[in-house]
């Protein structure tokens, strides 16, 4: 059971869209919770329709999951790094981190049990090893931990932002500046609850750094570094400065003809200090071959 105190900017927002927030779990998964009768507030079962007042201190009991009923999945990782600390891994796109409803077993968690016995368990027993996550259309680097104590030490030096991540993005349109900074304040869209929004009186601050690395006609290559790390924040930043990420079916309009088969935006770089040794590691991954296709249509203007 956990008690979570409800944020009192979360005022008259209804019980399921907030701990889906702030949970950061989809909001049907918290809405199984809520109907099974596993959220209350002072011994009472609340419904996900209840509008929150605000300072509350909710009592939730997730349903429970056995760890062994993770199916092991026959997937070929493609492994950057190992050591018996953590391994670095090269998630393609279209593979789901962690199980949830519509993913449990075909995951990058069920094809990491199949090949390791020791992960650890610091964010329960659905997500072995995940420290960070990537959107499932998103390919690139995720880092994946052996024990807790590594683990706690990467997730210590991820919230001091000493982890520089390096993504790479095709966006639709066009900047006059070479390089930049966006700096809004992320939270869950009144219009669309998938999204993320800038609202600057309830939202947590988002700062994203870009350089364009290459031009064409309508479209932009970017390297983008994070500064923080919310929810959709490439994606949702890259709207915000009308240059949405081609591909991006969730984030944008128009952006689809080019390709529609998910948003082109690679995790192609990590460094930091190794929580052990204390030396500086940097791992690379190349962009993938049909997101290497687009560019090379595009450089020879078709």
């Amino acid at each position: 059971m956990n008690i979570i105190k409800i944020p009192s900017e979360a005022k008259n927002k209804r019980l399921d869209i907030v701990l889906a927030e702030l949970l950061k779990l989809p909001r049907a998964q918290v809405q199984q919770v809520i109907k099974a009768g596993n959220v209350t507030l002072l011994g009472n079962a609340l419904k996900a329709s209840y509008k929150v007042n605000g300072d509350e201190e909710i009592r939730y009991t997730p349903l429970e999951v056995i760890t062994s009923d993770l199916t092991p999945y026959d997937f070929k990782l493609d492994i950057i790094y190992e050591d018996e600390y953590f391994v670095i891994v090269n998630k393609p796109a279209g593979l789901v981190v962690h199980p949830s409803y519509g993913h449990k077993d075909d995951t990058l968690v069920n094809a990491l049990i199949a090949r390791y016995k020791d992960l650890s368990d610091v964010n329960g027993p659905f997500r072995p090893g995940i420290v960070h996550r990537l959107d499932k259309e998103t390919s690139g680097l995720l880092i994946v931990c052996k024990n807790n104590d590594v683990h706690n030490k990467l997730a210590a030096l991820l919230k001091k932002h000493e982890i520089t991540r390096t993504y790479y993005a095709l966006v639709q349109g066009h900047l006059h500046e070479d390089a930049g900074v966006i700096k809004t304040y992320l939270t869950r869209s009144k219009e669309n609850y998938q999204k993320m929004a800038n609202t600057p009186a309830t939202g947590k601050l988002a700062i994203t750094h870009f350089a364009v690395k290459e031009r064409f006609h309508k479209y932009m290559l970017l390297k983008v570094n994070l500064e923080t790390g919310r929810t959709h924040q490439i994606r949702a930043h890259m709207e915000y400065i009308n240059t949405p990420i081609v591909g991006d079916k969730l984030y944008g309009k128009d952006n689809l003809k080019l390709y529609n088969k998910g948003q082109l935006l690679h995790a192609g770089e990590l460094s930091f200090k190794h929580p052990i040794t204390r030396k500086e590691v940097r791992f690379k991954a190349p962009l993938p071959p049909y997101f290497n296709d687009i560019l090379n249509r595009l450089r020879q203007g078709l």
